[in-house]
């Protein structure tokens, strides 16, 4: 079974949305994996395909859809360990290496964007799945946004130093390959 499933529950559960029940997860074309299509502005188009899936709206049971709000507590999709944090157009990133290998000279890392870390977690910090690392940071910076986690799953050549591990090299560089989430 997928770990991405799993990982919804979680964080519906962590934050309570479902009130008694499964939460129904939307997702418009834009916020998935490689979609190059805006969800937000004027729903245009993305001058480089997405990198990962932005979670932010919901059913409930009673049929309301709402969206996160700056409270909304991350939790870990996995054990793993952070190697670091950097700064993203919103808020900041986690970037957290789940010891999972990669092909021949490769690994696999998870990032949480758009997010507050938790100001106990640091670089070298070892977190636990579905332990809370974060909260979703608002989104002033772009108020055509609303507060949404985007995770992200990224394949690294080994030799990557973790310093190096932020947008700039994720969005460009050919020593990094993009993982669709919902295939974990």
């Amino acid at each position: 079974m997928s770990k991405f499933p799993e990982y919804l529950a979680a964080l519906s559960g962590i934050n309570g949305l479902g009130k008694g029940g499964p939460v129904q997860w939307l997702f418009h074309p834009g916020m998935l994996f490689s979609s190059r299509d805006k969800w937000w502005g004027d729903f245009g188009t993305r001058a480089s395909a997405h990198e990962g899936i932005d979670i932010t709206y919901y059913r409930t049971l009673s049929g309301e859809i709402r969206c996160f709000d700056d409270t909304l507590l991350v939790p870990a999709m996995a054990d793993g360990r952070i190697i670091n944090i950097c700064n993203d157009f919103l808020g900041r990133t986690l970037v957290v290496d789940p010891e999972k290998e990669g092909s021949e000279g490769t690994r696999v890392i998870y990032t949480y964007a758009h997010v507050l870390p938790q100001t106990r977690l640091g670089r070298g910090h070892g977190i636990s799945r579905d332990e809370v690392v974060a909260r979703v940071c608002d989104t002033r910076k772009n108020p055509q946004l609303p507060p949404h986690l985007h995770f992200s799953c990224f394949e690294v050549r080994r030799e990557v130093r973790p310093e190096d591990l932020n947008w700039s090299l994720f969005s460009r560089d050919p020593a990094v390959r993009g993982i669709n989430p919902v295939f974990l």
